[in-house]
C-alpha cells in the first residue's frame, strides 16, 4: 500500500515535504599483513553546527499570510494520495510559513502556496516586529514565490551547491514549525533528483530525513557550512507531520525563479506539449524501441507545437537542439531553457527508423492551482504510455 504524500496545511495553507530513502554504508578495512589490522581512515566531522546555524539563522523569518476570502485558497493536489493535516492553531484567515531573504536588496522566496491567496503578507523581522512585504511574483510550476522588503532589510542567506550534495551529506532544516520559530532540525541527503511525485509541474528534489513539519514550508534547507541548498517544500507521511521524508526545491532552481520574477515578473519557459519518460529496457523492450537512451513520448497534447511537428506518443526524443537527450528531465530542461518562439532540431527513433524534426517552441501554460494539471502529466495509470508523474515539456 503506498503512502500518502501530504500537504501541510498552516492553519488553511502551507506545503512540506516527501517520500525518501535513506543509505547507509558500512566501510570494512581489510586485515593488515600481521597481527593487527588498520581501520580505514575516516573525515573528521563537526562536533557541533552552531557555526552553520549562526551564518544561516538571521535570514530566515516568519511570514504571515492574511485572507478575507476563504473561498480563494487554492485546494490541495486533486488526487486521493494527498490529505490534509492538522492544522496548527493559528486566527481565521491567517497562514504561517517562512520565508529566507536571499538577496542585499529585500528580496525573499517562499512556498507560493503559503502567500498564492493572501489579501496581505507580513514578515516577522526581529527587534522590528511584523512588518508588510509586497509579493513580487509566484511561480506555481516550482510552487515558489518572491517577495520584497523595503525595510529592514535582515542579512541575506549565502547560496551553496546543491550539485554538489552527495548522499549522506549533513543537512540543516531552518523554520518556524507550529509557530516556533528559527527551530533547527538535523538530516542527511536521503535521495537526489526525485521526480514524478505529482507535486508540482516541475520536479527535481532534494530528499532529506530532517524533520519538516507545518511551519517549515517556505524555510531554508543549509548544509554543514551554513549555506542554503534549498526551500523546504512538502513530506511523505500517514500522519500529515514529520516522518522523516521530506523535499526540497534546490537552491540553483530557486536562484533562477528569483532572479526571472524580479527582472520580468514571472518565469517564461518554453514548451512543446509532450508527456516523457525516461527511456528504460521495460520500455525498450515492451515497445520495440531500438534507441539505446532517450525521452519516451508518452503522450503529445492536440494542437500544441509538438503536434505540428508530427512528434507521436512512443517515439523517442534522442537530440534537442544538438544536445543529447538521455533522460526526460534533461529533455525538459533544454525545452525549457530555450524559451518561447525557438525553432530547435530534434532527432528521434521511431520504431527502427531514426528521423529528424523541428519544433517550435511556446509558452508553458500557467496552471492556475497546485492541482494535477492534465497538459501536464501523464495521468492514465492503467495505460503504461502514460503513468502518473510530472514529466511535461
Amino acid at each position: 500500500m503506498s503512502r500518502p504524500l501530504t500537504m501541510l496545511m498552516t492553519g488553511g495553507l502551507g506545503f512540506a515535504a516527501g517520500a525518501a530513502a535513506v543509505v547507509f554504508v558500512l566501510s570494512l578495512s581489510e586485515p593488515a599483513a600481521g597481527p593487527t589490522s588498520r581501520s580505514a581512515p575516516t573525515p573528521a566531522q563537526p562536533a557541533s553546527f552552531a557555526d552553520a546555524v549562526e551564518r544561516a539563522a538571521p535570514s530566515v523569518l516568519r511570514i504571515f499570510g492574511r485572507r478575507t476570502a476563504a473561498e480563494a485558497v487554492p485546494a490541495p493536489p486533486a488526487p486521493s494520495a494527498f490529505n490534509r493535516a492538522p492544522p496548527v492553531k493559528a486566527p481565521p484567515g491567517l497562514d504561517r510559513g517562512s520565508a529566507v531573504v536571499v538577496s542585499a536588496d529585500g528580496l525573499l522566496v517562499t512556498s507560493a502556496h503559503l502567500v498564492a491567496a493572501a489579501d496581505a503578507i507580513g514578515v516577522e523581522v526581529p527587534e522590528q516586529g511584523i512588518v508588510d512585504a509586497a509579493l513580487v511574483g509566484i511561480d506555481p510550476a516550482t510552487d515558489l514565490a518572491v517577495l520584497r522588503l523595503d525595510a529592514p532589510r535582515p542579512p541575506a542567506i549565502d547560496i551553496g551547491h546543491p550539485n554538489r550534495l552527495r548522499v549522506g551529506d549533513v543537512v540543516l532544516a531552518i523554520g518556524n514549525p507550529f509557530g516556533l520559530e528559527r527551530t533547527v532540525s538535523l538530516g542527511i541527503v536521503s535521495a537526489l533528483g526525485r521526480t514524478r511525485l505529482g507535486l508540482t509541474d516541475i520536479e527535481d528534489f532534494i530528499q532529506t530525513d530532517a524533520a519538516i513539519n507545518p511551519g517549515n514550508s517556505g524555510g531554508a534547507l543549509i548544509d554543514a557550512t551554513g549555506r542554503l541548498v534549498g526551500i523546504n517544500t512538502a513530506i511523505m507521511s500517514d500522519s500529515g507531520y514529520s516522518e522523516g521524508v521530506a523535499f526540497v526545491v534546490p537552491a540553483d532552481r530557486v536562484m533562477r525563479v528569483v532572479e526571472a520574477i524580479a527582472r520580468e515578473g514571472h518565469v517564461a519557459r518554453g514548451w512543446i506539449g509532450i508527456g516523457a519518460r525516461t527511456l528504460d529496457a521495460e520500455l525498450a523492450r515492451r515497445f520495440g524501441v531500438r534507441a539505446p537512451a532517450g525521452a519516451f513520448v508518452t503522450r503529445v497534447i492536440q494542437d500544441s507545437p509538438a503536434a505540428a511537428a508530427d512528434i507521436r506518443a512512443g517515439d523517442v526524443i534522442v537530440k534537442a537542439d544538438e544536445h543529447p537527450i538521455a533522460s526526460s528531465p534533461t529533455l525538459r530542461e533544454a525545452i525549457i531553457a530555450a524559451g518561447s518562439g525557438r525553432e530547435i532540431p530534434l532527432e528521434l527513433w521511431r520504431g527502427s527508423e531514426r528521423l529528424s524534426t523541428r519544433v517550435r517552441t511556446s509558452l508553458r501554460p500557467a496552471t492556475t492551482s497546485f492541482a494535477t494539471d492534465a497538459a501536464f502529466t501523464d495521468d492514465c495509470a492503467s495505460d503504461p504510455m502514460h503513468r502518473p508523474g510530472k514529466d511535461g515539456c
